[in-house]
């Protein structure tokens, strides 16, 4: 059974294309962040706001380290990267697809969202700032890098798939 993981910005559609291509393949889609909400009762700008982004990162890291013993498809955190740990974890565990696109396109995503503690009260070019700084780190991660910037959900499925030969 593959175990495939999905990285990538705020926005670059990681938790769809896990959720259509675990439907296809007939498999477990597993995400950390739904898996944090749930193990802590709490939503993430919760957790934020009453631990930290220091206290959540760790979460971030032990769920990980408990996902990578599922098989199915994980998707992650747009952050998840920022901790070594995790960054070598993502690349031994499994096949782990970078889902790149342009800011343009994870900021049109992301204009009305109120959820994401790390982008409240930024502006687009602060936000593009925290893209590229992460970038080197989920290039780091990945053993592929699609860029979806003009892909559709199914066409980056079919792009996994085609990559992969082989499902769940």
């Amino acid at each position: 059974m593959l175990q495939v993981f999905l990285i990538g910005f705020m926005g670059a559609g990681k938790t769809t294309v896990g959720e259509t291509l675990a439907d296809a393949w007939n498999c477990p889609v597993y995400d950390t962040d739904a898996c944090i909400v749930e193990a802590e009762q709490k939503t993430i700008p919760e957790i934020f706001a009453e631990n930290g982004e220091a206290y959540f990162r760790s979460l971030e890291k032990n769920m990980l380290k408990k996902l990578v013993q599922q098989r199915g498809v994980i998707t992650t955190g747009g952050g998840i990267i920022l901790l070594e740990e995790n960054r070598q974890l993502l690349k031994k565990s499994g096949r782990t697809f970078f889902l790149k696109c342009e800011p343009k396109v994870f900021l049109d995503r992301l204009k009305d969202d109120c959820t994401r503690p790390i982008i409240k009260e930024k502006t687009p070019e602060d936000i593009i700032d925290i893209y590229k700084k992460r970038l080197p780190f989920y290039e780091q991660s990945a053993n592929i890098i699609i860029d979806t910037t003009s892909l559709t959900i199914q066409e980056t499925v079919q792009t996994i798939e085609d990559i992969t030969k082989r499902t769940c």
